[in-house]
């Protein structure tokens, strides 16, 4: 394996373990999914293409960017930390257990779900604070033009394959068969979960 590739493999196996680790973005899809697989399938559609802005952006150099402007750091956290909070908020205040997300209304239409799950991940703190840092522990910076282009699509492609998994999984009839009568449940601690990432975001940076 030469370096390109070898360098290529480490970001791979590091992303493959950052997205596996719980975050807003799998409280959003398990919460979706509980609901509607095919809402969780939308959902996680929108949040690849936010992904692969941050990839971008991180091997263009935006960590060295936003450590020598605060001020940018600043407005990003507390954007980030008040969109989770909302998000949040919507989860919990869901009007009832049975209500499916796709019934739900104009916000979780296919255009909802593809901006919500967008947004979720664009302003989420971890997949930022990720795609601004792992490239310069990885060398990322010494890839030619065809493998950072390969980079930029695998690595929010592999996290897009893993909500996916995540979402056929927590929707399949067993698992919903265990978790029926549930649903109100998860909306609260998924709801919760995402106020927590908000507001520790806000409070703590």
């Amino acid at each position: 394996m030469n370096g390109e590739w070898h360098i290529i493999a480490v970001l791979l196996a590091g992303h493959f373990l950052a997205v596996a680790t719980p975050g807003p973005n799998t409280a959003f899809i398990l919460q979706t999914a509980m609901h509607n697989r095919r809402a969780a399938y939308i959902a996680a559609m929108g949040i690849f293409p936010a992904g692969m802005i941050w990839a971008s952006a991180g091997l263009a150099g935006m960590g060295q960017l936003i450590a020598a402007a605060p001020a940018l750091e600043q407005a990003l956290r507390i954007t980030g930390g008040c969109y989770l909070c909302w998000i949040g908020w919507r989860m919990v205040s869901r009007r009832s257990a049975s209500q499916d997300v796709a019934d739900a209304g104009p916000v979780n239409s296919v255009a909802g779900l593809l901006t919500t799950g967008f947004m979720t991940n664009f302003l989420n703190p971890k997949a930022i604070a990720w795609y601004t840092s792992i490239f310069a522990a990885a060398g990322a910076f010494e890839l030619s033009a065809p493998h950072r282009a390969i980079v930029i699509v695998a690595m929010p492609g592999m996290g897009f394959l893993w909500y996916l998994f995540v979402a056929t999984a927590i929707s399949s009839p067993a698992v919903r068969g265990v978790l029926t009568g549930q649903t109100r449940w998860i909306d609260l601690v998924s709801g919760l979960t995402m106020i927590l990432f908000g507001a520790k975001l806000l409070v703590l940076g």
